[in-house]
């Protein structure tokens, strides 16, 4: 099972610096060789929103009924809470502004029936492979199950 979870973590790494690839040798440059910097950043229209914290603001257009946040570190490690719960996995920037979410590790509080779905609707919406948007201080991600709009936290 863990050979598995890392052969396809190493295909998206792979699906995504298929574009900086592609862009280097259009403009005549050589590959990247060993002695060359990784350009992971290349590989997205615009850099990945790492290293800092982004407060939910709305969730399908209203406010949320719980607090929810989410933070990716350089290693593309996610953390942040859900409403009640506090959450962890690796998200991965895939080509075309797309997000993919591993596994996700939570705790079990028990709390109210509307937080509940909250947790379950906002969770939903980042594991199904969805589409980030950063302009300013603005985090959009949005999936076929929903759209949850972020601000830069302090």
């Amino acid at each position: 099972m863990k050979k598995r979870a890392i052969l396809i973590a190493a295909a998206v790494i792979a699906v995504a610096a298929q574009p900086a690839l592609a862009q280097r040798k259009h403009k005549g440059q050589p590959e990247q060789g060993a002695g060359e910097k990784k350009e992971s950043k290349d590989a997205y229209e615009s850099p990945f929103p790492t290293k800092a914290t982004w407060q939910l603001s709305t969730i399908n257009g209203k406010s949320p009924p719980a607090d929810a946040s989410l933070l990716i570190d350089e290693n593309l490690r996610g953390t942040g809470s859900s409403g009640c719960n506090t959450w962890s996995a690796t998200l991965y920037p895939v080509k075309g502004h797309r997000l993919a979410m591993g596994p996700v590790a939570m705790t079990k509080k028990t709390c109210p029936p509307e937080v509940n779905n909250f947790e379950r609707a906002y969770l939903t919406v980042l594991r199904s492979g969805p589409v980030w948007d950063l302009k300013g201080s603005t985090l959009t991600v949005k999936s076929q199950y929903g759209e949850l709009v972020y601000n830069r936290g302090l």
